[in-house]
């Protein structure tokens, strides 16, 4: 399972590469903000590839969830919507009388995963990576990189559109400035992030 989990965000990375390399063809010199428009295309695509990684390790070790962490999920309800109540009565719990428990949990986690959850800071990172099971003592070890960097800097291209705040003074622009060689930072961070996490779990 880790394997294929892998495999599927080395094929994402791949994506990000074809992204980096159409970067290189555009014209020499000081590059405009449409050129470097790819490099940003590039932090969100790399971002989203790294969300999907740490989910899919999040439902795959969907069983492993003990009650500290699962009392961070809601009940999916009949509509296939996570219930906000605190008590569930058992004429809402009778639709599911034909699963298991350990069905009615994964159903329940996996959607709020798939639709819910985000990483938007590095502190998220962390958590889930200890609910996969690697240990605080480990992830406290762990240089993360550029991680926490790729992940504000993606946060200001789709909500902010990587708009420059400073200004006055000559050679002002109305981007935040991105380099190649950033991008290329942030995708050691990610791949590093992997190796990480091949190395403390099964």
């Amino acid at each position: 399972m880790l394997e294929d989990i892998t495999n599927l965000l080395d094929e994402n990375l791949v994506r990000v590469d074809n992204l980096v390399s159409l970067y290189g063809k555009t014209t020499r010199g000081r590059k405009a903000v449409k050129a470097t428009d790819i490099l940003r295309a590039s932090i969100v695509l790399l971002h989203a590839s790294m969300e999907d990684y740490l989910r899919s390790l999040l439902i795959w070790k969907i069983d492993k969830f003990d009650q500290n962490i699962l009392k961070d999920f809601s009940f999916l309800d009949e509509a296939n919507r996570l219930s906000q109540k605190k008590k569930i009565t058992l004429g809402e719990l009778s639709i599911y009388r034909n699963k298991t428990v350990a069905e009615v949990i994964e159903d329940s986690v996996k959607f709020h995963l798939e639709n819910y959850h985000s990483f938007s800071d590095l502190g998220e990172v962390k958590k889930a990576l200890n609910w996969c099971g690697i240990s605080h003592a480990a992830i406290k070890e762990h240089d993360f990189g550029k991680l926490h960097e790729m992940i504000s800097r993606r946060h200001h291209i789709v909500h902010r559109a990587d708009r420059n705040d400073v200004t006055g003074g000559q050679g002002n622009h109305p981007t935040k400035s991105l380099s190649k060689k950033q991008l290329e930072n942030y995708i050691k961070s990610v791949k590093d992030l992997k190796d990480f996490v091949s190395g403390n779990l099964s």
